[in-house]
């Protein structure tokens, strides 16, 4: 589990995610207003960023709280990008604790976070998803992280088809994970965030479980010009869009798009049985 952020627009300081606004990340961590399944995010701290003249994005991760790392709130406010891609973690029983498994994770020109969980990880659902795997990302595996494995199915797509593009991988990478837990008797939630240097991806679902909250804002008045998505609205900006269940979201320079993904059913009010083994509860 987490709360996550994304910013596509005019470079900013990556403080604008992590610490300036009145409910930024770090206010998140310690307070977060719309979780399901747990109370607080203080298991880390990650922020990806694109300079302009490189397609690999920077990262920076802590498995501190955001308040209690000695270096970002420094670096943040100095270091500015037009693409951005932040969370906060709060670790689900069972996937370790530990920097390694701290979000964005990172794989060539991609970043990307997940709110959520995969039910049975150990037990039934890593199996079969892990081995379909192309062997050199099989290796970039390196930690038993559920939300690693989603963000390497979605870089596995993307890399199968390159047409279908960034979103075309997110929602298959969702889908996918959506129907092997079908096949096992498991509950998952799966936010979903990829970005690339120039666009954020992403996907708002669960299967037999609550899906996490997901709000999008365009041109606010803190951002100008700008495209954000968040777990929760960072501020008390009229602007902020609940993103509906079964929703693609893609920031780009052209702004916000939502699409629906296709061939899911919403999401039951109530806490399925199968999603307990998954929560994480402080």
């Amino acid at each position: 589990m987490c709360r996550l952020a994304a910013y596509v627009g005019p470079p900013t300081p990556v403080s604008a995610l992590v610490y300036d606004p009145p409910h930024s990340l770090s206010a998140q961590a310690s307070a977060p207003r719309e979780m399901h399944f747990s109370r607080i995010n203080v298991d880390g701290t990650g922020v990806a960023w694109w300079n302009a003249d490189h397609p690999e994005p920077l990262r920076y991760r802590s498995d501190r709280p955001p308040w209690a790392d000695a270096n970002l709130p420094s670096l943040a406010r100095r270091l500015t990008a037009g693409t951005q891609l932040a969370a906060v973690r709060a670790a689900t029983a069972g996937i370790p604790h530990g920097t390694t498994f701290v979000h964005p994770f990172v794989h060539g020109t991609l970043a990307g976070t997940h709110n959520g969980w995969i039910g049975a990880f150990r037990e039934r659902t890593a199996r079969p998803l892990l081995a379909t795997l192309p062997d050199h990302l099989f290796a970039a595996f390196d930690g038993l992280s559920d939300s690693l494995l989603l963000f390497l199915l979605a870089v596995a797509r993307l890399e199968r088809d390159p047409a279908g593009g960034l979103a075309g991988a997110v929602g298959h990478a969702v889908a996918f994970v959506a129907a092997e837990c079908e096949r096992q008797g498991a509950a998952a939630a799966l936010n979903l965030a990829i970005a690339g240097p120039s666009e954020v991806v992403v996907a708002r679902m669960s299967h037999e479980a609550p899906t996490n909250t997901l709000y999008t804002l365009r041109d606010g008045e803190r951002w100008p010009g700008a495209g954000l998505v968040a777990s929760e609205p960072l501020d008390e900006d009229p602007g902020w869009t609940p993103v509906p269940d079964g929703t693609l979201v893609r920031l780009s320079a052209g702004g916000v798009e939502s699409l629906p993904l296709p061939g899911l059913s919403p999401a039951p009010d109530a806490l399925a049985p199968a999603a307990a083994d998954a929560i994480h509860d402080l």
